[in-house]
């Protein structure tokens, strides 16, 4: 057996176990003389790993790449060429030897030939030139400095993206800037050619200016000694193929770091995705210098006047420019053709027509690909590399606004038999195609862009399934919204806004459809989602969106739907329409009569109580008997939102009845529930109801003083902290210290007590402060108060349904008669709201002093001083 070879420079000697580098032992460890014995004896034939870890660890279980370790190490002794690697096979020894025992270096060819080993001639590389960059790259510094220093630390990076968005040129980009980091500079292969995938063999090949025709193995010999960046660009259209090849790539060199630009992710070991985003557009209200400072509206002026077009941008056109670009998503390739049309139909013109921008946007440059000369050629390009199941979810998951969670998509789908894991991996699939957009880690959130969605709305109507779509997209959003009334009742209110605000464009775009389709799923869905319309300050949509119903309501309506429509529908108009809402309110209590449900009447019992201001004393009294026999059956477990109801219609009953320490009791035992629930709005009306009930009753409530001074020692902020010190000075003002109460109202009518308070902040600071006036001799500024407040402020959206006006009009009448009254009411119905809290704040000794001075306002007040309620 040969127990000494001689290759370029080396002598292995086996006897010794070593190898000699010009006479000088090498630092390489045992095993690793073994496995290289194990590689030369073989004489250039390749040795599998399992054969080489069997010679090198005999009868030892160790792991795969305990031999890959020791190649390496190897080849920094040798040069990377010596060894070379055969994907899928193993290892081989390549350079030329000379075996010392057999006399010569003939034997050693001799025997080489025997084994059919000749080492291959490596064909002469001729790189291409790169291509040049055509375009000013606009508002992707970020993105370029994040691929390129991904570049410097992973050998392979995929710019993914959604089609058009700009991954070539960020790519161009990158290759320009690294075209000196790279000792071999860069090689550029297009794989996507007259709209055909190239093999990436053939491409690299051709770029390195070889044959295209050059097996793999050869390929990898070429570019195993050089240092190069490789940019394969388009690799979609075959990216099995192009993934087999990359893994090829890293396994074979060491020294060429890939760079992929495709619509989908590869999926191969060490691949660093980065997500190509649209460009910036900037919001409403920029400047000029702003705007142009966004990629998007860079890109669009560039192009435009790329176009020889007599255009700038100024103060005239900016907020159309912006629009544009925000409903264009900020896609470059949208804008660029957005941009070619400007001439043809001017910016309002563009605007409109976005709805149909398939039809809009085309006339691209007839120089580049086709899937670059309109919109729809370039979705059309990525649709078409789809499966059956993704394509049925690109279009039927359309109806979706503002995004959708793995489950509602499953939900819409489910008329289609589709398993969760079938519908999981088609969802998985359109974000490794850069079709739909995923945010979030513990609740992944799901969002198209527009034009996307766009497109999901062609391929529904070419598919004739454009009222199926949107029947199952409102069957699923109702469906949630069933779930969300439920986690309504038990959870607090913030962390249920958190759950279910995302999904406001979703109820709308159902609401839109089911008034004409669908009314009864409609009603249901809108009777679940007015906690949502409320806690977000929309009540005011919430109103209108009853109203168109009222009219036209369904004979097969279910009786809980009924109900709650009627009773929310009153509720909302009550502040327009007493007498209306009163109707409304016992066309509810009606209805609730034939529900199974007794939590249904019960609930409709205790908001009647609370808004119907047409009712008699004597059907209060009836209600109240009612609500408290069904108050066993309701208010169990986990109806903690029923209790506050519960507790609150009947504080509202005691308090008409004069019995204010029992309704005392029962609103400090609805907060202190409401807090331990985390009902936030629901402590703000309590709280306005506990100032009412003060403020009538003229005198110290025990409960509400305790509860009071409790909660300011605690963590209370913004509008709920406000309020909180609101019903402090109501008490301060039962108590008779009116120093300290008007501490507190000056704190809260100060500008920034104001902004912390919310738009209704001094409406409920004005019964109070008529209070402080009439209590500190103050009549005249009290009377005038009220006169003020009844032309300002005729009925507020959070005024209980009987402020405490009468009281007060009730000890003013004691101190002035009627004519007095009534003229210095009139006096102040032409107040301005700047008066009205200067004459509300004036010291006691300046009563008899000239008109107030009007001191300034902020935020929701009259900025020009106009006059309020005339």
């Amino acid at each position: 057996m040969t127990s000494r070879y001689r290759f370029e420079g080396f002598v292995l000697d086996l006897s010794a176990r070593a190898l000699l580098a010009d006479g000088v032992p090498a630092p390489l460890s045992g095993r690793q003389i073994d496995l290289l014995a194990a590689l030369v004896s073989e004489r250039g034939a390749v040795v599998s790993k399992n054969d080489l870890l069997n010679r090198v660890w005999p009868g030892q279980v160790v792991e795969e790449n305990n031999a890959a370790v020791h190649v390496s190490a190897l080849r920094r002794v040798l040069g990377r060429e010596a060894i070379v690697t055969v994907t899928g096979q193993g290892y081989r020894f390549a350079l030329p030897l000379i075996d010392e025992d057999a006399g010569a270096a003939q034997g050693q060819d001799t025997a080489s030939a025997s084994s059919g080993a000749a080492v291959p001639t490596v064909p002469t590389v001729r790189l291409r030139s790169l291509p040049s960059l055509s375009v000013t790259v606009h508002g992707r510094d970020h993105d370029l400095q994040t691929l390129l220093s991904r570049l410097v630390r992973h050998r392979l990076v995929t710019v993914v993206g959604a089609p058009g968005i700009g991954k070539s040129t960020l790519a161009l980009a990158c290759a320009h800037e690294r075209r000196q980091a790279s000792r071999d500079g860069v090689v550029w292969a297009d794989l996507l050619q007259g709209g055909q995938a190239q093999d990436p063999v053939s491409a690299v090949a051709a770029a390195l200016g070889l044959d295209p025709d050059l097996p793999l193995a050869t390929l990898l010999e070429v570019l195993r000694p050089m240092s190069v960046l490789l940019v394969l660009d388009n690799a979609e259209g075959d990216a099995d193929r192009v993934a087999a090849f990359c893994h090829a790539l890293i396994e074979g060199t060491e020294d060429v770091t890939l760079m992929v630009t495709s619509r989908r992710v590869l999926r191969v070991p060490g691949e660093r995705v980065l997500r190509t985003p649209p460009l910036s557009a900037p919001p409403a209200g920029r400047s000029v210098d702003e705007a142009l400072g966004h990629g998007a509206v860079a890109l669009l002026v560039d192009r435009v006047r790329a176009q020889g077009l007599p255009f700038s941008l100024g103060q005239h056109n900016l907020d159309q420019v912006t629009t544009l670009c925000r409903r264009l998503d900020g896609h470059p390739l949208a804008l660029q053709l957005a941009a070619g049309r400007l001439a043809t139909f001017g910016l309002d013109s563009l605007c409109e027509r976005l709805n149909d921008r398939y039809r809009l946007l085309t006339r691209g440059t007839q120089a580049g690909p086709r899937r670059h000369q309109s919109l729809r050629a370039c979705m059309d390009d990525s649709h078409a590399l789809l499966s059956d199941v993704e394509r049925l979810m690109l279009r039927r998951l359309e109806p979706f606004e503002g995004g959708f969670t793995l489950e509602m998509a499953a939900a819409a789908l489910s008329d289609r038999q589709l398993d969760a894991w079938t519908v999981a991996e088609a969802l998985e699939g359109l974000v490794d195609h850069s079709l739909v957009q995923v945010e979030g880690d513990e609740r992944p959130r799901y969002e198209w862009l527009e034009s996307i969605r766009a497109y999901g709305l062609l391929q529904l109507e070419e598919h004739g399934e454009v009222h199926l779509a949107r029947h199952m997209h409102a069957y699923t959003v109702s469906q949630l919204f069933e779930r969300a009334a439920r986690a309504f009742e038990m959870m607090p209110d913030e962390r249920w806004v958190v759950e279910f605000a995302p999904e406001l464009g979703n109820v709308r775009a159902a609401l839109d459809w089911c008034v004409e389709h669908a009314p009864v799923m409609g009603l249901g869905l809108l009777a679940h989602a007015v906690p949502l319309f409320e806690l977000l300050g929309l009540r005011d949509e919430a109103g209108w969106r009853h109203a168109a119903y009222e009219n036209e309501l369904p004979h097969d309506l279910p009786p809980e739907t009924l109900t709650r429509f009627c009773i929310d529908h009153a509720r909302l108009m009550l502040p327009q329409d007493a007498a209306g809402a009163g109707v409304w309110f016992r066309r509810g209590l009606r209805a609730s009569r034939t529900a199974d449900d007794p939590s249904v009447r019960y609930r409709a019992l205790c908001q009647q109580v609370l808004g119907d201001r047409e009712i008699s004393r004597a059907a209060l009294r009836h209600a109240m008997g009612e609500m408290t026999a069904l108050a066993g059956q309701c208010e169990g477990p986990h109806s903690e939102r029923l209790r506050l109801l519960g507790l609150a219609a009947r504080a509202h009953v005691w308090r008409l009845e004069g019995q204010a320490a029992e309704a005392d009791k029962a609103l400090c035992a609805s907060l202190r529930l409401a807090r331990d629930i985390g009902a936030t709005a629901w402590m703000m009306d309590d709280l306005q109801r506990l100032i009412t009930l003060l403020v009538g009753h003229g005198r110290s409530l025990p409960c509400a003083s305790v509860l009071v001074r409790e909660w300011e020692a605690g963590v209370v902020e913004g509008a709920l902290r406000q309020r909180l010190r609101a019903c402090r000075a109501a008490v301060l003002l039962a108590e008779g210290r009116l120093r300290e109460a008007r501490a507190v109202l000056e704190l809260l009518t100060a500008p920034e007590g104001r902004c912390l308070a919310g738009p209704d902040g001094l409406e409920v600071c004005m019964p109070l402060l008529a209070w402080l006036a009439c209590a500190e001799g103050r009549e005249r500024d009290a009377a005038q108060l009220t006169g003020h407040v009844a032309a300002a402020w005729p009925q507020g959206p959070r005024q209980c349904p009987e402020a405490p006006w009468d009281a007060l009009l009730q000890r003013l009448r004691m101190r002035m008669d009627d004519l007095q009254l009534a003229d210095l009411r009139e006096a102040g119905r032409r107040w301005m709201e700047s008066e009205a809290l200067a004459a509300a704040l004036a010291p006691p000794e300046d009563v008899a002093r000239e008109p107030p001075r009007a001191v300034p306002v902020i935020g929701w007040i009259d900025a020009d001083q106009r006059r309020v309620g005339g």
